[in-house]
């Protein structure tokens, strides 16, 4: 048996979940299953146009899973060209990733969400109490 696949985390679900090919008489069931993490690769990748290691840092993955991921999308988007099948994307362990407003904290690296959070505001690292803390804005891309 093989182990749990960790959560991937993207940044919306995709638009269309559905590419149909010319087939004149397409099958309900001949189609290739594309997984939100594998639509996801592509887009920080191929659309984006993000690096190998941001992409990955992006869905909260290593580089070679990351690798993993879009090689298999790769692979099964070349199939559904080749053979003229329709592609569907859905499933997978996703998260969406969100954006918020909030702090850093230069000493410990933690980073924590605060709804009032404000340049001018002065507040203490929860994790370590330090007051070497930055106001942050995190936008998930």
């Amino acid at each position: 048996m093989g182990r749990q696949t960790s959560k991937r985390y993207v940044k919306s679900p995709p638009r269309n979940f559905y590419f149909p090919s010319e087939s004149d008489e397409p099958l309900i069931e001949d189609f290739i299953g594309l997984t939100v993490a594998e639509f996801e690769a592509m887009r920080l990748k191929h659309y984006i146009s993000l690096n190998q290691k941001d992409s990955a840092e992006n869905m909260s993955v290593s580089q070679p899973t990351f690798s993993r991921i879009l090689d298999k999308a790769h692979q099964k988007i070349t199939k559904a060209f080749i053979e003229g099948k329709d592609i569907r994307v859905y499933g997978g362990n996703i998260d969406l990733k969100k954006g918020f407003k909030g702090y850093g904290c230069l000493n410990c690296d933690e980073e924590w969400e605060d709804e009032l959070a404000a340049k001018e505001r002065k507040v203490n690292c929860p994790n370590c109490n330090s007051k070497k803390v930055y106001y942050l804005v995190r936008e998930p891309l």
